[in-house]
């Protein structure tokens, strides 16, 4: 076996490892916590990849401007909500408490398919890299750590600020789904 294959290997299990732990504890913890306090989404030193196609690409053409960033933050807080509370078990509170679970998503970097200006279509709007920790709220005790980069966007589109914007709301909407199916999961247990 190829040290690189050992290596994948061994990731492989450790995050299996890692999680089976994880959810075992979460599932332990979460059944006397109820809400949820969803830190504002982390952008510190998050990246803009250009994708591997791209030769020599212009370091302006892949930076995040502040309105990029004012809109991500938003929308992740808007759109996580809506998925949290969706199915009317949860809710999403304003600042943690006794009680709730506190998480905290940092995006590591995004990597758009085409540029700003590019006119072309494309397969969803890119990628995005995160690391995600879930916290009991009052003792600070990690409780999860998820990690991984995510297809974002599934349907092929023109490479439009409007399309993009879409994929993105979908895609936090549907973590925050997550998180309430992930959640009630663990109190059935």
């Amino acid at each position: 076996m190829s040290q690189l294959n050992r290596f994948a290997l061994f990731r492989a299990v450790g995050a299996a490892v890692l999680l089976a732990f994880a959810a075992s504890a979460w599932a332990q913890t979460t059944d006397m916590l109820m809400p949820s306090y969803i830190k504002p989404l982390n952008l510190d030193d998050t990246r803009v990849i250009p994708p591997p196609w791209v030769e020599k690409p212009n370091p302006k053409d892949w930076i995040m401007s502040k309105d990029n960033q004012d809109f991500l933050r938003d929308t992740f807080s808007s759109a996580v909500r809506e998925g949290v509370e969706s199915e009317g078990k949860f809710k999403v509170v304003k600042e943690h408490t006794p009680g709730t679970l506190a998480i905290d998503v940092r995006l590591i970097s995004l990597t758009p398919w085409a540029s700003r200006d590019e006119k072309v279509e494309t397969l969803g709007s890119g990628t995005l890299t995160f690391e995600a920790h879930v916290r009991d709220a009052a003792t600070s005790e990690l409780l999860a750590v998820f990690q991984g980069t995510q297809q974002v966007g599934q349907n092929y589109q023109a490479n439009t600020p409007a399309n993009k914007m879409t994929d993105i709301k979908e895609h936090f909407t549907d973590w925050g789904r997550n998180i309430s199916k992930r959640l009630a999961a663990a109190q059935a247990q």
